[in-house]
């Protein structure tokens, strides 16, 4: 939801680095093959709805998290607006410090077309899908591929996502069956490819994200490892 933690890691230092699944069952205990999704509602934005999230690292040592970091950021629909050729949500998202005050506000823009999600990532100057409903389950496919100019070089950048069927989501607004997306983000030029990103995303029917999860990552020119992040569903005013 907010342009912090939904946008997948900042690539600006990109050159500082140059199936289905298989649903077991017995003969006498048939199990449902899920290859679609058919709840709606998977983000419930409409003007005036909010969420508050409670963010923090994880250490990049053990990926437990920092209890020094932990802090609120909310989001809230401020209304609809078109926006670089969508009709979009403008978000007004605003990130507390650890101690409770305010640090800072932001705009971020999304749109959702039939439980598609997409933000407007202002670094690339692109929309970039998050979750495509579309898509079904348990298959591999492209959210978003644009090539951008990156010191004379031409770099494509592909983020690829797969749904996953439902499962157990605990966080502080309860407990809830949300489907998991994983996104996973690459770079190639030159003929090379690396991987830039992994995040995870919890969707749940009537709540919107309720779990957004970056793991600790090592940065593939330095070799030094980024903290990881979670963030977990508070509330929600709706």
């Amino acid at each position: 939801m907010r342009n912090r933690v939904l946008c997948l890691r900042s690539l600006s230092t990109l050159f500082i680095f140059v199936s289905m699944l298989s649903l077991g069952c017995e003969t006498d205990n048939p199990v449902q093959d899920e290859s679609s999704i058919p709840e709606t509602n998977l983000l419930p934005i409409a003007v005036g709805r909010s969420w508050v999230f409670t963010v923090y690292d994880l250490d990049t040592t053990s990926s437990q998290k920092v209890e020094s970091s932990v802090h609120r950021e909310a989001s809230y629909v401020e209304g609809v607006t078109d926006f670089n050729g969508k009709t979009a949500y403008r978000m007004v998202d605003s990130t507390y410090t650890p101690a409770g005050t305010l640090g800072r506000i932001d705009t971020s823009y999304l749109i959702s077309e039939n439980d598609d999600f997409a933000r407007w990532d202002e670094e690339f100057e692109t929309w970039i899908y998050m979750f495509k409903k579309s898509e079904g389950l348990n298959t591999d496919y492209v959210l978003s591929e644009f090539q951008k100019i990156l010191e004379g070089v031409p770099v494509t950048i592909t983020f690829k996502g797969t749904n996953y069927p439902k499962e157990e989501v605990t966080a502080p607004i309860g407990t809830v069956q949300a489907y998991k997306v994983k996104v996973v983000g690459t770079a190639t030029f030159g003929g090379i490819q690396s991987g830039i990103s992994e995040q995870y995303l919890y969707f749940a029917a009537g709540y919107g994200p309720v779990r957004m999860y970056t793991p600790v990552q090592v940065d593939f020119g330095s070799g030094v490892k980024n903290t990881g992040e979670e963030s977990l569903l508070v509330s929600k005013n709706f």
